[in-house]
């Protein structure tokens, strides 16, 4: 009998020391969920402040800053009681990262779901700053350099993250 259990008790060592849950892209694929379940829950908490402490101070997404993303928060909140996010799929690429996900926004007058990035990305771009995760954006801006000044049309530069 004990060379069966001290078989099993190596074979679940060698399966337990084969799962890599300390490497450093499943640290941040767990770090980048933990902040959209914060989100999630500071929203439906309303505490706003709470949702903005996991925001980069260089906060650039579609040419909009951190202001218009805490405006967006609060347009949100007076039409939604509740956010859940659902994680999809979240991109590491160094220090960048991209969260795809579905956020589902309801009150008891409708239900919105949001396919991110694709429909704002508002909080799908993170950056790892000293060692901390924090959203970032997608650092796209407008920029009138380079466009033709009388067409009205300025060009839109994206980041060269992903």
């Amino acid at each position: 009998m004990k060379p069966v259990f001290i078989l099993c008790a190596l074979l679940c060592l060698v399966l337990l020391a084969s799962c890599k849950l300390d490497d450093p892209e499943s640290l941040a694929q767990k770090d980048i969920r933990d902040i959209l379940y914060d989100i999630s829950l500071d929203f439906n908490l309303g505490n706003v402040y709470g949702m903005m402490n996991h925001v980069d101070n260089d906060y650039l997404h579609k040419g909009k800053i951190t202001w218009h993303l805490n405006q967006e928060i609060l347009d949100r909140m007076g039409r939604f009681q509740l956010l859940e996010i659902e994680v999809l799929y979240i991109e590491i690429n160094g220090n960048y990262a991209v969260a795809h996900t579905i956020d589902h926004y309801s009150s008891s007058l409708e239900n919105v779901d949001y396919n991110e990035p694709e429909d704002s990305g508002y909080f799908s771009y993170f950056h790892r700053r000293q060692g901390s995760w924090l959203i970032y954006g997608n650092q796209g801006w407008i920029k009138s350099r380079g466009s033709d000044p009388g067409s009205g049309q300025p060009q839109i530069a994206q980041s060269e993250a992903f």
